[in-house]
């Protein structure tokens, strides 16, 4: 794929906010967009996890200004085939649900499909996977999963995987990741905020299942306190790897939906407390700078202009590409890791300070025992 230029970044963030606040994107940008243009657009909104999003932009456009007519095809068949994805998770989840609740455990469902519901077209929010939250009864629901799916869990002691229908499934034992070398400060205080959150919405394992919900009502979803901190702390520990426009979008449509309704005192002190208010305020601030987030829904930032241009930089122009599939050797792998390796230092140290040798030396470990990962990417 080409670099994203310019022109097509800032016709990309058109679409994308038009899609988001109903609006129409600014024609004048797209007046001398042509077909190479348009394919090159289609690709990267693709990568950045806003190809549904970016064509319901491009869908208010003055027609002739539009997307031409095969490639607008090719664009909606892709849409199709996300919603498709989508709507089968969001069945399965109803199933899945149908039968904890059989079990006397309530399902929690986070992330991805809940953060759906609060865009403006439904799965106009792609995801994957199904991330779920056994209100307490994480390991009684892993032996309903085993038995539903006929194999053991893949545990990665933050939750443990499943495929239930073809769907990848996330049973949370708990939100944050407390091990390992990539862990916030203060996650063990993180996570009870979090939980503390669910138990005063009645979500926690004390809670009856009667007090949960009605009968009818399969899903349930996290109160809006927990969504924003929760999905504040996924980006951030993303942040390191690679955050693309999606989840800009999360925070763009979560400060919308929940307008007056946070405790954004409450917010800021978790994230002070755990020293990360410096890169949650760079990325509030994209959102309001790029996407158009009205700046009195959002919780209060400081703004720092350079680090915010750096994370943007970043997440649009990354500094490496990975090598050709057909052309990756072991060493121009090894090669590409180490360039990356070293140019996600700052990003490292902004939301794990002094981890990055503990980083270093567990990748080098990990590598040694097995030999055969250094080729994946």
């Amino acid at each position: 794929m080409s670099a994203l230029s310019e022109c097509n970044s800032q016709r990309m963030i058109a679409l994308t906010a038009a899609a988001l606040y109903g609006t129409s994107p600014d024609a004048s940008i797209f007046s001398d967009a042509d077909g190479t243009d348009w394919q090159a657009l289609m690709e990267h909104c693709a990568a950045q996890g806003v190809t549904v999003l970016s064509l319901t932009g491009a869908m208010r456009l003055p027609e002739q200004l539009q997307p031409p007519f095969a490639l607008k095809l090719s664009w909606i068949a892709r849409v199709d085939a996300i919603e498709k994805h989508c709507r089968h998770i969001s069945e399965t989840a109803a199933t899945l649900a149908a039968n904890f609740r059989e079990h006397a455990i309530r399902m929690l469902i986070i992330k991805g499909l809940s953060l759906s519901r609060l865009y403006p077209l439904p799965y106009s929010r792609e995801f994957g996977d199904l991330d779920i939250f056994l209100c307490g009864k994480a390991k009684e629901g892993d032996a309903i999963l085993k038995q539903l799916t006929g194999k053991k869990g893949f545990d990665s002691k933050k939750h443990v995987c499943y495929n239930y229908r073809g769907v990848h499934i996330e049973n949370h034992h708990t939100f944050l990741n407390h091990q390992g070398v990539s862990f916030f400060h203060h996650s063990k205080m993180l996570e009870k905020r979090l939980q503390q959150i669910l138990a005063d919405a009645g979500l926690a394992e004390e809670t009856g299942l009667a007090d949960a919900a009605p009968a009818n009502e399969s899903l349930l979803f996290p109160p809006p306190a927990f969504n924003v901190l929760f999905v504040m702390l996924h980006m951030l520990a993303h942040l390191h790897r690679k955050i693309v426009l999606r989840y800009l979008c999360d925070l763009a449509v979560l400060f919308t939906a929940y307008r007056g309704m946070i405790d954004f005192t409450f917010f800021r002190d978790s994230l002070t407390e755990a020293g990360l208010t410096k890169p949650a305020d760079a990325l509030i601030s994209l959102t309001v700078r790029h996407l158009g987030l009205n700046p009195e829904d959002a919780p209060p930032y400081r703004s720092d202009r350079a680090l915010e241009d750096r994370i943007w930089n970043d997440m649009l122009h990354p500094a490496f590409s990975p090598p050709p599939k057909e052309n990756r050797s072991f060493r121009n792998v090894f090669s590409y890791k180490m360039r990356i390796l070293r140019s996600d230092r700052w990003k490292y140290e902004l939301v794990f300070p002094g981890k990055f040798l503990q980083r270093i030396i567990y990748s080098v470990f990990a590598h040694l025992l097995y030999p055969k990962t250094i080729r994946g990417l």
